[in-house]
């Protein structure tokens, strides 16, 4: 995008650009500088979702969460549509990136996803779509909220590996606990959610504390689910700085969370079943198990995907 077009867009939102630094271009990302630091978002999505969104971010804000500040336009609403895109602008936040997790990390990251499920469960939904962490999408198509990952994981490893001796005892408790889960999905407290919770979406303040980033992909969801995948991310896959092993930065991870919203009876009972099926079928790990060529590599990884199942029972 033309640097005259930003300075136009930013207009729109009352603001006199002095500096503007584009650092993408068809999804629109740049900095402006003006009376203090903005950053300008664009691309190809749904107005009025984007809209809720950057409404929930602003409820949270108000309600003493340390999030992003979108700002409202001359027309009195955050997004603005602009040729073929619509854009928001907020207000930078201070802070630097996070690179690393310590458990220092991994705790403020628990105890602000409970923060926000508790508040949001005050909050009345303004959105009618899940996210992409969500279960039990149908796989229909390939819109945020339409699909299930977690079942698509599942088929590429069935895929890869239906051939071997112990598939067949791992796809029955990988049916057997879907179906379970399933039955009392609707039972299970959901409301809104920033719907990308992760590390990467979040500013390390000199404080130590975390503010929190990018609202574009918030949506309803179910909250054990959301903070289930949340945890077993931080603790298996992002990159880690301590001496805990993942399922202790796991647990540590949960017992932040619980502080601030504890399990009701129902999340208590899924909460083993879900875990499972998470773990054991997030993507980043089947696409490392699929693309394994050794045999005794190909063998242990079945194993410990029996054995994360098996410890559900």
């Amino acid at each position: 995008m033309e640097e005259q077009k930003i300075i136009e867009l930013c207009g729109k939102y009352g603001i006199i650009p002095n500096n503007i630094e584009i650092l993408r271009k068809e999804r629109v990302l740049a900095k402006v500088n003006s009376d203090q630091k903005y950053f300008l978002k664009g691309e190809i999505a749904d107005k009025a979702h984007w809209e809720n969104c950057c409404h929930y971010s602003r409820l949270l804000l108000e309600s003493g969460l340390n999030v992003t500040q979108y700002l409202k336009s001359l027309d009195a609403t955050y997004i603005v549509e602009f040729e073929d895109k619509v854009f928001s602008l907020e207000i930078n936040l201070a802070g630097k990136p996070v690179e690393v997790l310590t458990d220092r990390e991994i705790t403020e990251i628990g105890r602000l996803l409970g923060i926000q499920h508790a508040l949001s469960i005050k909050i009345p939904t303004p959105f009618n779509t899940a996210t992409s962490w969500s279960l039990f999408g149908g796989n229909l198509t390939d819109e945020i909220g339409n699909y299930d990952e977690n079942e698509l994981s599942f088929l590429d490893f069935k895929k890869h590996y239906e051939d071997q001796p112990l598939f067949s005892n791992i796809e029955s408790l990988y049916q057997e606990y879907r179906k379970s889960i399933y039955e009392i999905w609707g039972l299970l407290p959901q409301g809104a959610v920033q719907g990308d919770f992760c590390y990467y979406n979040m500013l390390l303040e000199e404080d130590g504390s975390l503010a929190i980033y990018d609202f574009n992909l918030a949506g309803n969801e179910v909250y054990l689910n959301e903070c289930i995948a949340v945890g077993v991310y931080h603790a298996w896959h992002a990159p880690y700085e301590g001496k805990l092993k993942e399922e202790e930065r796991f647990q540590l991870f949960i017992d932040s969370y619980t502080r601030e919203r504890p399990f009701n009876v129902i999340e208590q009972a899924t909460f083993l079943q879900l875990k499972a099926i998470i773990r054991a079928f997030r993507y980043d790990r089947i696409e490392e198990g699929i693309s394994l060529k050794v045999e005794n590599e190909q063998n242990l990884f079945l194993q410990n995907t029996l054995f994360i199942l098996e410890n559900a029972r």
